[in-house]
């Protein structure tokens, strides 16, 4: 099992994975396919035999994402992965999580699935006086 610890837990960053005003409607669990090393919070998901794969734009179909890193050469990490099904996404940090322009069709055939996924402004930083 690879060491994901990160130091300094008790601090937070805003990573503009999720977007606008709709509260996600669903997540689940699903399982992960192994040996894909590690997928990091926001990679798109595709359905793949009973469970979740890394979504190509040759899949054409999003089907979820993914909320949390995960180590997929850990056989017992890819089980229960949190996967939103539905929501609203920031686009740039899925490209850039991806580093993959997501094609307009792609996106457009998600929302058919509830998966809103659109650019968005980072948000600023906090104030602090």
């Amino acid at each position: 099992m690879k060491n994901l610890y990160r130091a300094n837990v008790d601090t937070s960053t805003v990573d503009n994975l999720m977007s606008g005003t709709l509260m996600h409607v669903k997540v689940v669990t699903g399982t992960l396919m192994p040996n894909k090393g590690i997928l990091q919070r926001g990679t798109l998901l595709t359905l793949a035999g009973a469970g979740y794969d890394v979504y190509t734009p040759e899949t054409t179909s999003i089907r979820g994402i993914l909320l949390n890193d995960i180590d997929t050469d850990d056989a017992d990490e890819i089980i229960g992965a949190a996967i939103a099904t539905s929501g609203e996404f920031n686009q740039n940090k899925i490209e850039e999580v991806m580093d993959i322009d997501v094609p307009n069709t792609d996106i457009y055939h998600a929302r058919n699935r509830q998966i809103y996924i659109a650019p968005m402004n980072e948000a600023p930083e906090a104030f602090n006086p």
